[in-house]
C-alpha cells in the first residue's frame, strides 16, 4: 500500500481530526465517511408496530401540513 501527500485547508484538518475515533487513521476516517456501507434495514422492520405511537405520528404530521399551508 502506497502513500499520498495533500494539502488541506486548517479548519478541514481540524474537521477530520474531530471526526477521528479512537484507534484510527485519517485513512480510515476517510474510507469511513466516503464509503458508507449499506445498512440492515431488518432491524427496523416492525419497530413502529405500536398502533396508538402510529396514531399519534400521523396525528403530529397533519398538524406540521396544515401549519405550513397556513404560512404560505
Amino acid at each position: 500500500m502506497g502513500t499520498k501527500t495533500i494539502s488541506i485547508r486548517d479548519d478541514t484538518y481540524d474537521l477530520l481530526k474531530n471526526a477521528k475515533r479512537e484507534g484510527e487513521s485519517f485513512s480510515d476516517v476517510i474510507d469511513r465517511m466516503l464509503v458508507r456501507e449499506k445498512g440492515d434495514l431488518s432491524a427496523y422492520f416492525g419497530a413502529l408496530k405500536d398502533e396508538e405511537l402510529l396514531e399519534g405520528l400521523e396525528e403530529d404530521s397533519r398538524k406540521i401540513r396544515e401549519l405550513s399551508r397556513l404560512r404560505i
